[in-house]
């Protein structure tokens, strides 16, 4: 191992969620003006892959969302990459860095 290390996302611990139909709605319980969020579409599958596959690295978690919608992983990954950071910044989601062997 050299040290590199690689992002780790899964759902922050302070949030409660449940899904409705194919949306996910999720809420930051530690900010008192925490509004709900609701999340459709692919946001909304990314969030199941979070809590499916939790902890995830980006990278699979791009592959899984390419080969989910049936595309290639450079027209998913700014999106995937921009979501997480929005889910990041509403503490929704934590990311934790881990170490990787190459």
């Amino acid at each position: 191992m050299d040290g590199e290390q690689t992002a780790q996302w899964r759902i922050a611990d302070a949030v409660a969620w449940t899904t409705s139909g194919n949306d996910v709605v999720a809420l930051d319980l530690e900010s008192p003006t925490a509004h709900p969020i609701t999340l459709q579409g692919t946001a909304a599958y990314i969030w199941e892959e979070i809590t499916v596959s939790g902890p995830i690295a980006t990278d699979p978690l791009i592959r899984n969302v390419a080969d989910a919608y049936d595309v290639d992983e450079d027209v998913v990954r700014d999106d995937v990459i921009t979501l997480l950071e929005e889910l990041r910044d509403s503490r929704l989601v934590h990311c934790c860095a881990t170490p990787v062997d190459i």
